[in-house]
């Protein structure tokens, strides 16, 4: 007899959350597979940071960017854990470390030559059916900033490219333009 989707899926996060990553490596569950990856290296820490400070000063105080926490997709059951995602202050005080994916605001995924692929194909589409209103993208390598809008029935119905230099237009709540020029 063939296991639901949903058990099957209750089995994996079972399963990821027993699992002892060696250090310096995080689990997600992407598409139906543990994914035991490398944390980044210094030089995207670093854009990761830079990128924080710049969305820091176009928040209302009620949401907080964090780096490096856990998102469920209770649709799927996967686990994301992106580079940067803004949360609402209030659920970041509760003792948990699995966060529902549909209260990040914005999930924020930077390139790296071990997990490209996975963030330009497979963590669209992830975010999108966790109900993420907006996915921000950035590929350092070719420059390109790409910002996922408007999940529905699990894709984003708008998607807006710049290169770096150019300024990215973020919805309300953000009060303006995230200006790729001084993150670099």
């Amino acid at each position: 007899m063939a296991m639901p989707v949903s058990g099957l899926m209750q089995d994996l996060g079972t399963i990821a959350d027993h699992i002892e990553a060696p250090d310096g490596y995080r689990v997600e569950i992407i598409e139906g597979k543990i994914v035991v990856s490398p944390t980044p290296l210094g030089s995207h820490a670093l854009l990761a940071s830079r990128v924080q400070y710049a969305l820091r000063g176009l928040l209302p105080a009620e949401w907080e960017i964090v780096q490096y926490v856990t998102l469920a997709i209770p649709a799927t059951g996967e686990r994301y854990i992106p580079d940067l995602a803004v949360l609402p202050s209030s659920l970041l005080t509760e003792e948990i470390w699995k966060f529902p994916s549909q209260e990040a605001l914005l999930t924020v995924e930077i390139t790296s030559p071990s997990n490209a692929e996975t963030d330009r194909v497979k963590k669209p589409r992830g975010y999108a059916r966790g109900e993420v209103p907006a996915y921000l993208l950035i590929d350092p390598e070719n420059r390109r900033w790409t910002l996922f809008e408007e999940p529905e029935n699990g894709v984003y119905r708008k998607q807006m490219n710049v290169t770096t230099g150019d300024d990215l237009l973020l919805q309300d709540p953000f009060t303006g333009p995230l200006r790729t020029s001084v993150i670099g």
